[in-house]
């Protein structure tokens, strides 16, 4: 079921994506974003025990997902583990 809500959610995305009128400006705009927020969680890391691996899997989430993507990582690391 959670697969099919990130499928469903990615393929919104992809589409707002196109509406904007700039497709690539928009996506990397977001996976600038996404890797932003993964290295500020990163870097937190060091000061509160906020920790979210940095492993391929949560680099291309965040890349995909942006800051929400993030957020919901940083949501499953703390209530589903």
């Amino acid at each position: 079921m959670i697969y099919f809500m990130g499928v469903a959610a990615l393929i919104i995305a992809l589409i707002l994506f196109k509406v904007s009128g700039n497709f690539l400006k928009a996506f990397f705009t977001s996976a600038l974003g996404g890797i932003g927020a993964l290295s500020a969680v990163w870097a937190v890391n060091y000061f509160i025990p906020l920790s979210l691996g940095v492993n391929l899997f949560s680099f291309v989430f965040s890349v995909l997902f942006s800051v929400p993507g993030v957020i919901f990582l940083l949501l499953c690391k703390t209530f589903l583990l």
